[in-house]
């Protein structure tokens, strides 16, 4: 009787590899709550994996579990960690893409790769452009000092500023193509102000100009420097007279 179930169980124990063999395990398998992924029935580790069903990147760690809200470091390689992306599972184990707001904070996460945003990163769903912390990646709120000049982003959506802002003891102008404030003498609207060269803050628009030259048969009166009177003869004259003797001012030099 011992004999024969000594024979059963090596029969067994022979058939067993040959099935595991023939069909190995693949896709998820779940043990203790916790999930894990086969391919080949070898166990991802380490490892980004993509579920055709549904649709939708995974990552496994080093004992095979699988990442939940978890912000995960995946290099171009072992060879080379130095580079790679900072990506984000959700509870699901997901991968996180677009705005996600946690930690106290709003982040973003390419809508392909789902690499996190860290820099001037533009929104398309808000048509904005917003800064994300360059180690957290964690958007930015306020006045910010970024690649050696100063911008403002908006103290609710974090969208960058643009144009005249009025800010504790000072009004100041940020570009509106680059967002930057600017400084010296800008033209604004056809109208020239000057901004301190270190704080920024709007001093005044161009000085009036008391004495203003005009031509023999012209209309208007100029500055000095002109480009319309070159060539011409000019005469000087107070602003005032020129004003009572029915000159208007010059559009070109806005005296």
């Amino acid at each position: 009787m011992l004999r024969g179930v000594a024979i059963a169980c090596a029969a067994a124990m022979m058939i067993a590899p040959s099935i595991a063999a023939a069909a190995p395990q693949n896709g998820w398998d779940e043990v203790g709550g916790e999930r894990y992924w086969y391919d080949d029935g070898v166990m991802a580790r380490d490892k980004q994996v993509y579920d055709p069903r549904t649709d939708a990147w995974y990552w496994f760690d080093a004992d095979g579990t699988m990442a939940r809200d978890k912000d995960v470091y995946i290099p171009v390689s072992n060879e080379d960690r130095s580079r790679g992306k900072w990506v984000r599972y959700d509870a699901e184990g997901r991968m996180v893409k677009g705005e996600d707001f946690r930690y106290g904070g709003w982040y973003y996460f390419d809508p392909v790769t789902g690499e996190m945003a860290k820099g001037f990163a533009y929104i398309p769903g808000q048509n904005k452009w917003s800064f994300y912390d360059r180690t957290t990646g964690k958007m930015l709120y306020g006045e910010q000092a970024i690649d050696g000049g100063w911008y403002y982003l908006d103290d609710y959506t974090g969208a960058v500023h643009y144009g005249w802002k009025d800010l504790p003891g000072k009004r100041v102008y940020y570009d509106t193509t680059t967002g930057r404030m600017v400084y010296g003498w800008q033209n604004i609207g056809g109208t020239s102000y000057y901004f301190d060269s270190a704080t920024g803050a709007l001093q005044q628009s161009e000085p009036v100009v008391e004495t203003v030259y005009v031509t023999p048969s012209g209309s208007k009166f100029h500055r000095a420097s002109c480009p319309t009177t070159s060539g011409h003869s000019t005469r000087a004259l107070s602003r005032a007279d020129a004003v009572a003797a029915g000159y208007e001012a010059c559009k070109v030099c806005k005296p």
